[in-house]
């Protein structure tokens, strides 16, 4: 029977024409209800769809941003600012000794009362027991100070540098490479 013509007594009547709907149906549609469709899952869809899957994502997620923070949450620090003024720490190890500098950068208009400024140096071994330990002043007037510390080397293996300028500290840290 078609779909114009009247249904016998008995014969059950459906109006919905499956095969003619699907004729006037977007190729979407028609592929949906083909037998061997598979339907396509977004990327994340797909990763997501199970409970184990989701855990699984989790975990990697948790992993992967404690190795970002612990690339950005390093310790060592070899350079900073204090009351304005960029700071930078540099060593050599070299016969025995080591050389450190501790550099003051130049300021731009820097219209301010000289800075007295406190530099204190420690050198430490693994268990971090302050082997040897310097504390140098100098007065910041705007250009560029440097100040050259020598230490015997011995097994040093940190550097820390704390710096004190108007009342405000600054701690430098780095780990001495042979």
């Amino acid at each position: 029977m078609n779909g114009n013509e009247k249904p016998q007594d008995g014969e059950i009547y459906l109006r919905y024409n499956r095969e003619e709907r699907l004729k006037h149906a977007s190729e979407a549609v028609r592929q949906m209800y083909e037998p061997n469709y598979i339907k396509r899952m977004s990327l994340l869809k797909s990763l997501t769809a199970m409970r184990s899957n989701r855990s699984s994502l989790l975990a990697l997620g948790i992993v992967f941003a404690l190795a970002f923070g612990s690339l950005l949450l390093t310790t060592d620090r070899q350079s900073g600012k204090i009351c304005g003024i960029p700071v930078k720490i540099a060593y050599l190890t070299q016969d025995s000794m080591l050389y450190v500098n501790v550099v003051f950068s130049e300021v731009e208009h820097y219209a301010q009362e000289p800075l007295p400024v406190s530099v204190s140096l420690y050198t430490t071994n693994k268990e971090t027991d302050v082997q040897d330990s310097k504390t140098i002043d100098a007065i910041y007037i705007g250009s560029t100070l440097r100040i050259p510390v020598r230490f015997e080397a011995h097994s040093f293996q940190r550097l820390e540098v704390v710096i004190r300028a108007n009342n405000k500290t600054l701690t430098l840290k780095t780990a001495l490479k042979e």
